[in-house]
């Protein structure tokens, strides 16, 4: 709590110690003290709720220090070039003259920093009461130990996660509108790096604070995650909001801050009625024992009348073992030829060209090296029966990505061969091969995936997780976009997308992996944890790998910015993540 209160005092003295230099002009004030109770806001409430419950105080803290990070990183333009920072509750630029940071860019680079720790020290405070006795209790037996998202119902959970979506939406939109030829006001996608890279920490933030409220078994530790994650990002998108209502002078409101604060907002209140709710639902589960306490009838049971021996029974167990070691081995083997061939194929030459004219250089096999490695050692752990269940969802994704990252190679090589001469590589033909590879080790996870469940009782249906679901379907539609969408642009350049038609061969390759994806997250709602979390950790692997695509291959084009799709996989890899996160947290009955 020291160390929030002491970060807020530094934020608040920023403006009046002077942001820049020379003085460019004073911050717009009705920003400015938004931006401060933004700050001040979750250690006040920590201290408050201290002496009562330290672990909400904690959350509190956490759910602000990890807003606070992607404060620090957004604030880093201070240096880079002040007047594109637009941080008008701290300085309005009124020159474009050459700025430079003064001593209040060191004070709120200073308190973001320690907000940061703060929020490490919260989460350490929470870890530490998650092992006290009571910790999670409920009186309604159903919720004891059970998940907050469980507790309060889809309803609420719902509308939890859909504030934080449209919080995360209203984020990629200008912040401002201005007509000052000064004051340039980009949407996050054409920011400068740090401004564009510490707004989409932001909103990952608060993606993942939302992700681990509604995994938490507490709801008051849920509740102080959510309202110090909202207050904080209300701190940057209400400051946005009052600075465009108050400064004047050329700019204007836009609707993403009024979007963005009152999503904010809509997060705090939700935070707030957090434990009411669950609380309410308790008592409610409670009544509704009491009155079915008569109702139960005894059904009668029946068994069969000859049971196998001890032996056969081991035999057959064996096996089973043995059969399903098979299939892994199997699909072991197809990930780690395919990765192997993807490789090869990546570093022979992809285009035959014309005795004397140079071998052209295709960056998109950097990708399929990339998707190839990744592969190759998830493809090895099959091998190792110990482990071989637990990894095989995660194969059972990862071969996609590889065949959209091939397929990305192939593209080019269908390009290229329209000029006279020129003709597909060996590299070419081996990272075709490199994709039936790739196809017959999807099938063959699947068929493993078939044979471990035969020891399975499946003759009841298990209903989807809603938690996973809460969690997991916006991170299959993000994933989708950003498939969909160009991952950056360029000097007249912009990649192929989903409205480019006809599709070439990196668009259907990219669609093919959208589904793997979708169908990798409503499996994982339904598959035991620890394999629903390797699927979705698979995924996130997946989309990390295609993501990673931006700063090798961007080097093609002329001033390369991040493109929408870039942004979205950014949101699609944290989101996985935290879907694996809820996969293994959730209450299992």
């Amino acid at each position: 709590m020291a160390a929030g209160l002491l970060g807020a005092v530094l934020v608040a003295l920023a403006a009046p110690a002077g942001v820049v230099r020379p003085e460019a002009g004073a911050a717009v004030a009705a920003a400015a003290v938004v931006a401060v109770l933004g700050a001040v806001a979750a250690p006040v409430a920590a201290l408050v709720a201290a002496r009562r419950s330290p672990a909400v105080a904690g959350a509190l803290t956490a759910g602000a220090g990890a807003v606070a990070l992607g404060l620090l990183v957004l604030d880093l333009q201070l240096w880079a070039r002040p007047v594109d920072a637009n941080r008008l509750e701290l300085f309005r630029p009124l020159t474009a003259a050459h700025l430079s940071a003064g001593p209040g860019a060191y004070a709120v680079l200073a308190g973001h920093a320690l907000g940061v720790v703060a929020g490490l020290l919260g989460m350490l405070t929470v870890a530490r009461a998650s092992h006290g006795d009571g910790y999670g209790h409920s009186s309604y037996p159903d919720h004891d130990g059970a998940s907050v998202g469980r507790r309060i119902g889809a309803g609420w959970g719902a509308g939890i996660v859909l504030a934080a979506l449209v919080f995360a939406v209203a984020s990629l939109a200008g912040p401002l509108r201005s007509s000052d030829p000064v004051l340039l006001v980009h949407p996050l996608v054409g920011s400068p790096p740090a401004t564009a890279i510490g707004s989409a920490l932001v909103v990952v933030a608060v993606l993942v604070v939302v992700a681990a409220a509604l995994v938490s078994v507490a709801p008051g530790v849920a509740a102080g995650a959510l309202i110090g994650a909202g207050t904080a990002a209300f701190g940057l998108s209400g400051s946005r909001l009052a600075a465009g209502a108050a400064a004047g002078d050329g700019v204007a409101l836009a609707p993403g801050s009024v979007v963005a604060a009152v999503a904010c907002a809509a997060l705090v209140a939700l935070g707030v009625s957090l434990p009411a709710v669950a609380a309410a639902r308790a008592r409610r589960g409670i009544a509704g024992l009491a009155g079915g306490a008569g109702a139960q009838s005894a059904a009668p049971s029946t068994r069969r009348s000859g049971k196998p021996t001890a032996k056969a029974l081991a035999a057959a167990e064996a096996a089973a073992r043995a059969r399903v070691d098979r299939w892994h081995r199997r699909a072991g083997l197809a990930g780690i030829a395919a990765g192997l061939l993807a490789a090869v194929g990546a570093l022979l030459p992809v285009l035959s060209v014309p005795d004397g004219l140079p071998q052209p250089q295709i960056l998109a096999t950097r990708v399929a090296l990339v998707a190839a490695a990744v592969l190759v050692v998830a493809s090895a752990w099959l091998l190792l029966s110990e482990f071989a269940a637990l990894v095989r969802p995660a194969v059972g994704v990862l071969w996609a990505a590889l065949v959209a990252a091939v397929a990305a190679v192939l593209q080019s090589v269908v390009v290229a061969t329209d000029l006279p001469g020129v003709g597909p590589g060996p590299g070419a033909w081996v990272l075709g091969l490199a994709t039936v590879a790739a196809a017959v080790t999807g099938l063959l996870a699947w068929c493993a995936g078939s044979a471990e469940r035969e020891g399975i009782d499946t003759s009841v249906d298990t209903p989807p997780r809603r938690a996973v679901l809460l969690v997991g379907m916006p991170a299959a539609v993000v994933s989708v976009v950003a498939l969909a969408l160009p991952l950056y642009r360029g000097t007249g350049y912009g990649p192929d997308s989903v409205t480019h038609w006809p599709w070439g061969w990196d668009m259907w390759g990219r669609a093919l992996f959208a589904v793997v994806v979708v169908v990798a997250v409503w499996v994982a709602a339904k598959a035991r944890p620890a394999r629903a979390a390797a699927g979705s950790l698979g995924a996130a692997a997946g989309m990390g790998v295609y993501l990673i695509g931006w700063p090798l291959t961007s080097g093609r084009v002329i001033d390369p910015v991040v493109g929408p799709g870039g942004v979205a996989a950014i949101l699609g890899v944290a989101a996985l993540t935290a879907t694996a996160v809820v996969a293994v947290r959730v209450d299992r009955r």
